[in-house]
């Protein structure tokens, strides 16, 4: 079966064909306008249709893939896709099955049907980019919840009324930088400054660990799976789990805490786990 999966992020959309592996991929910068997306969301489809079979059309979408209205529902970093009636437009553009599926669920079918978290039965999937997602794996089964907000690990608040998804994401790192140094700054680019001392950036990468690792903290004994399985862009990074395992070191000398430490992992597939979720969704896993 020769599947068209598309990744709508709330940094950029990437795409590639799904057959028994992902190939041609491609990606572009993400709109701030629904009309827009669509446009540039038709053009790459289009692309696509010129050189493949295409049978089927898989996305990866932030917020609640509602499966029986069509509609992303719940809350993104992108808010006009939340009033666009998602699979209709697409079905009656291109006269294909169409299917969708929340972009964290994504990335865990990913690992666990082929990646690295075949074998484990209960886990937390922590998926870091604009904001922070997740799934909560049960007995090997994802578990949405009675109103599909499970996993939701980026609404929980870390810092009086602040959200993880704000606090625990590099690309809201990278904008308070940029704001305090006057110029456009990367995380990537914030990330290499401390490592080369910088000490502006060396305090919000630290405070970016520092809320990562509180909210692994509060994960774990909450639901205590056997690991938590990082993904998103920020898992290039080597250094990231010892940077979260030092700060949850910290976090645990507070004062009397369970002795349990979260096991971590990073997932197999990075920034391609979406996109091969959202196949496998097509495909009815």
């Amino acid at each position: 079966m020769t599947i068209l999966t598309i990744d709508i992020g709330g940094s950029s959309v990437k795409s590639g064909v799904f057959t028994d592996q992902l190939m041609d991929q491609k990606q572009f910068q993400s709109p701030t306008t629904l009309l827009e997306m669509q446009e540039k969301l038709d053009e790459m489809i289009t692309s696509y249709l010129t050189k493949y079979a295409i049978q089927a059309i898989g996305f990866s979408v932030p917020g609640i893939a509602n499966q029986e209205t069509g509609r992303v529902d719940g809350v993104s970093s992108l808010r006009y896709i939340h009033d666009f009636d998602f699979i209709a437009y697409f079905k009656e553009k291109y006269q294909l099955p169409v299917f969708f599926e929340n972009d964290a669920n994504c990335a865990c079918k990913a690992e666990i049907h082929l990646g690295i978290a075949g074998e484990i039965k209960n886990a937390l999937f922590m998926v870091i980019g604009t904001g922070v997602g997740g799934t909560i794996i049960s007995n090997g089964q994802i578990q949405s919840g009675e109103h599909s907000y499970g996993g939701e690990f980026g609404m929980m608040l870390v810092d009086g009324r602040r959200e993880l998804s704000e606090l625990g994401s590099a690309v809201h790192m990278a904008r308070k930088y940029s704001t305090l140094k006057g110029q456009e700054y990367t995380g990537e680019e914030v990330f290499a400054l401390a490592e080369s001392g910088e000490d502006d950036a060396i305090a919000m990468t630290e405070e970016l660990y520092h809320y990562l690792a509180l909210g692994i903290y509060n994960m774990q004994y909450t639901i205590d799976p056997e690991y938590i399985v990082l993904g998103g862009g920020i898992t290039k990074k080597t250094d990231l789990l010892d940077n979260i395992y030092r700060k949850l070191a910290e976090i645990m000398n507070y004062g009397q805490r369970c002795p349990i430490l979260p096991k971590l992992r990073v997932a197999q597939f990075g920034n391609d786990a979406n996109l091969i979720g959202a196949a496998l969704t097509v495909k009815g896993i």
